[in-house]
């Protein structure tokens, strides 16, 4: 065997193979969105959970709930994703509350009501093709009678559509095409 297919039939080095690789601590994510973007989405989330905290004032009735608060976060600051969408907003919001109102009215113990209500609502969300994920926790608190129930519903399809209402407005303050769909 001569020298020369020696030296080639030795194994290459990590270091000549492909692109440099990057170091562990350097991130991968995406570029920080401009400070515009951020305070525009910011305050975006913060009118509507205020508005929707209002009611909750004026009436006594808890209008605002976690959920809504992941649901704005995905309206102004993933607005291009399904998610976020106007329909998956307030659908997937009312389906899942109809559905956590309806494994409370069983009447099994409230823990367990409250994981079968969350996986039906997800159940029920991707068939009705209103996938949002945020209102899975919707149908948990729904189980709960913290109000006559079906004026629950109500509820929070009334706050979802405010949500959406000040995401519009917040998403074309900066610019951002929304909604992609409305149906």
């Amino acid at each position: 065997m001569s020298e020369q297919s020696v030296a080639s039939a030795a194994p290459v080095s990590a270091a000549s193979s492909g692109p440099p690789r990057t170091p562990w601590y350097v991130s991968g994510a995406p570029p920080r969105q401009s400070l515009r973007v951020i305070v525009v989405e910011t305050i975006a989330s913060l009118v509507a959970l205020a508005l929707v905290g209002a009611l909750t004032f004026v009436t006594h009735d808890p209008w605002l709930i976690p959920p809504f608060a992941a649901s704005m976060a995905l309206v102004v600051g993933g607005a291009h994703f399904p998610l976020a969408q106007p329909r998956n907003v307030v659908g997937g919001h009312l389906a899942s509350s109809i559905v956590g109102v309806l494994v409370g009215l069983i009447g099994m113990d409230a823990l367990w009501a409250g994981a079968l209500a969350g996986a039906l609502a997800l159940g029920a969300m991707k068939l009705l093709r209103m996938s949002h994920s945020p209102a899975a926790a919707t149908a948990m608190i729904a189980v709960f009678p913290l109000v006559p129930r079906w004026e629950f519903v109500v509820m929070v399809g009334c706050a979802a559509m405010i949500l959406v209402a000040v995401g519009l407005v917040g998403n074309k303050v900066n610019g951002v095409r929304y909604p992609h769909y409305w149906w």
